[in-house]
């Protein structure tokens, strides 16, 4: 560029009508403005180098606000099992594979099915002959859903958690704000969405009491959600869980009653620990007819000491909880444990219906709920434990009398909630033998479409996945 000026000024014809003095004067000015034009760019560099890095500075923070960093998470105590050294080593060398139960299990009860996010209670493999086909349930139960919730928190599933907590709240909540225990496929089915038809069989069904709302899946629902928050909780997650925790509080402690009991005539029932079999206890049960009671295995006093570290004023609900049921054991003989409480009368309620006997789920659910306080009876342990030396297995009921199982159907969701117990209590002879039985419905043939789950065979012949026994050995392995 500079040689061309300088040529320009010795040429030797001079430009018509200007002077060379005055041809000099442009030339050097026009240099001017240009080098004022390059020492402005850097300038403008210099201005947008900043600009650019408080964008990018604004963004992450925006981005870091919404997804709760600068969030006071309260502390809401959750507390981790730490079991033995040798309930680790045998969950550690156990068959059960968590990650392809939990990735079979949605194959089968949820993907198949197209009601993602949820899973159906229960499918029937199809027959190796074409005439036995595929079955399914027609029915999704909240109590499902919400173990399902509580598999993801444990394995660290924020994505799928989050959706799903979501969709409990949308479909499951009732009029009330309690969840409803149940609601059929076809009420969730999304519009458009093609819907598998598979043959229900009411024989397969095992659904919850069919009330208007569910005082058991409603706290078992808070529980997961409290869980959640102290993991990944944001003042949005908070809220949801303090509008639950309200449906529960009372000033005086009384807690919702939602089992409806068929009462039937005065039977021979045991009155508690240590008493004698006498009538039934006036004002318990009365004669015919049907009465409301309190579902005791809703009593999930985890819950309540979780509430109680985030507001005091929750303590005297994990109170109340704790005392009834302290008392809540059957007999010596029989040490399960009743299924509601009436709290006018300060009575259990041992059976429903006109079976005198005790289920054996919702005492084991009331076992862990005192376990996971240290407060589980020695004798109801070693009980267990006898049935699985002895029988080596257990049923779905046994006799408040006589203590003898009532049916021939093995409880296989019994062994999943047996071993939380076992892990709540550090057991490893509890944990090791329920863990072999739940081992033995375990399918294991590569070929086999349940392969990785727990299976029942029914029927005699009949493969069938039920999401409740998957669930709850995912929480207990």
């Amino acid at each position: 560029m500079f040689s061309f000026y300088t040529d320009w000024i010795h040429y030797d014809t001079p430009c018509k009508g200007r002077s060379n003095g005055s041809l000099w004067r442009i030339i050097m000015k026009k240099s001017s403005n240009r080098s004022a034009s390059i020492q402005k760019r850097p300038r403008k560099v210099y201005y947008l180098i900043p600009g650019g890095l408080i964008l990018i500075a604004g963004i992450v923070l925006l981005s870091l606000y919404l997804n709760g960093f600068f969030y006071n998470r309260r502390d809401v105590q959750v507390k981790t099992v730490s079991p033995g050294e040798d309930i680790t080593s045998l969950s550690r060398n156990a068959k059960i594979v968590t990650s392809d139960m939990l990735s079979h299990s949605l194959s089968l009860l949820s993907k198949q099915m197209n009601t993602s996010p949820y899973l159906v209670s229960w499918y029937a493999l199809p027959g190796s002959i074409s005439s036995i086909t595929s079955l399914a349930s027609e029915y999704i139960t909240s109590a499902d859903q919400v173990n399902l919730l509580r598999c993801y928190v444990k394995n660290g599933n924020k994505d799928a958690a989050k959706g799903l907590a979501k969709a409990i709240t949308d479909d499951f909540t009732g009029e009330g704000g309690y969840l409803v225990p149940v609601r059929k496929v076809s009420e969730l089915a999304s519009a458009g969405t093609a819907q598998p038809i598979f043959p229900a069989n009411p024989a397969y069904e095992e659904l919850p009491a069919l009330s208007a709302c569910s005082m058991e899946s409603t706290v078992e629902y808070l529980r997961a959600l409290l869980e959640y928050y102290q993991k990944w909780g944001q003042a949005s997650d908070w809220a949801r869980i303090e509008k639950l925790a309200a449906l529960l509080y009372s000033e005086d402690g009384t807690f919702f009653e939602d089992l409806t009991v068929l009462a039937a005539q005065p039977s021979l029932v045991p009155t508690g620990p240590g008493q004698d079999i006498v009538s039934t206890v006036e004002g318990q049960v009365s004669t015919g007819g049907s009465f409301s009671t309190l579902t005791l295995a809703s009593l999930d006093l985890e819950v309540f000491r979780m509430l109680s570290s985030a507001d005091s004023k929750y303590q005297p609900l994990y109170d109340k909880a704790l005392t009834i049921l302290s008392g809540a054991m059957i007999s010596d003989d029989l040490p399960l444990f009743a299924i509601g409480f009436t709290q006018a009368s300060a009575g259990y309620v041992y059976y429903n219906g006109d079976q005198i006997q005790a289920d054996l789920v919702s005492s084991l659910e009331v076992t862990l709920h005192l376990a996971e306080e240290g407060k589980a009876p020695q004798k109801t342990i070693l009980w267990i434990k006898e049935q699985l030396y002895n029988q080596g297995l257990l049923y779905r009921s046994y006799d408040l009398i006589s203590g003898q199982a009532t049916t021939d159907a093995e409880s296989v969701e019994a062994y999943g909630i047996i071993l939380q117990i076992a892990r709540a209590v550090d057991d490893p002879d509890l944990y090791s033998k329920s863990l072999a039985r739940l081992e033995w419905h375990l399918a294991t043939n590569s070929t086999s479409a349940a392969r990785s789950t727990i299976f029942r065979q029914l029927d005699n012949s009949r493969v069938v996945v039920y999401a409740k026994d998957n669930l709850e050995a995912l929480l207990g392995v």
